[in-house]
């Protein structure tokens, strides 16, 4: 996912501009989000603990309006993927400030990543996933069978187009290994909720 400052004009052209911002304005830097404990709030609580830093945190109920916000400069910053971003980057809306990830994406090669930015080194990262499920009596030959069809679509080159635009990463798991992913990732995000003390409302 990306970071991204509001509007072309913005003082903010580094992960460190706003940190710094931050630093002389505790909890008045806004950003934006959809909803209480998506990737983007984890994701910036994880930063506010790093960095000794405290922000503002607005809900939106669309994200189209989210990300206008941030254009027009009502909000400081959010972070958002590829696909939602990168039309109002290309269209010379926002600002792209760091690749919220361990390395910089093919698609944009001329961002830096967060600890490029001036930001939290790694592992810092801010990301989010989809998956297919099926029945829990799904017998595994079938399931399996769905697997490698699905892994066969994605190697496609049409398939890898799109996936490099959006900033997508396709993970062929098999299950005992998505098994250990989704463990992995329930742990980091967990700890996270438990420090900030996020609770649903």
């Amino acid at each position: 996912m990306l970071d991204l400052g509001k509007y072309w004009r913005s003082k903010y052209k580094k992960v460190s501009d706003i940190i710094a911002d931050a630093k002389a304005n505790p909890g008045k830097i806004n950003y934006g989000s959809w909803s209480i404990g998506n990737p983007v709030h984890l994701g910036v609580e994880e930063l506010q603990e790093l960095t000794g830093t405290k922000f503002e945190h607005v809900l939106y109920k669309e994200t189209t309006q989210l990300y206008t916000s941030v254009a027009t400069g009502e909000l400081g910053f959010s972070i958002g993927s590829a696909g939602t971003v990168g039309p109002l980057y290309k269209a010379g809306k926002v600002r792209l400030l760091a690749v919220a990830g361990p390395k910089r994406m093919e698609a944009y090669p001329d961002v830096p990543t967060v600890a490029e930015s001036g930001g939290p080194a790694a592992p810092y990262e801010v990301s989010g996933w989809n998956t297919v499920v099926g029945p829990k009596a799904l017998p595994p030959a079938v399931s399996e069978k769905i697997r490698k069809d699905i892994a066969e679509a994605m190697s496609g080159p049409d398939i890898k187009e799109r996936f490099l635009n959006f900033g997508y990463v396709p993970l062929a798991l098999d299950r005992t290994q998505f098994s250990q992913f989704v463990q992995s990732e329930a742990k980091r995000h967990a700890s996270i909720i438990k420090r900030a003390k996020i609770e649903l409302e």
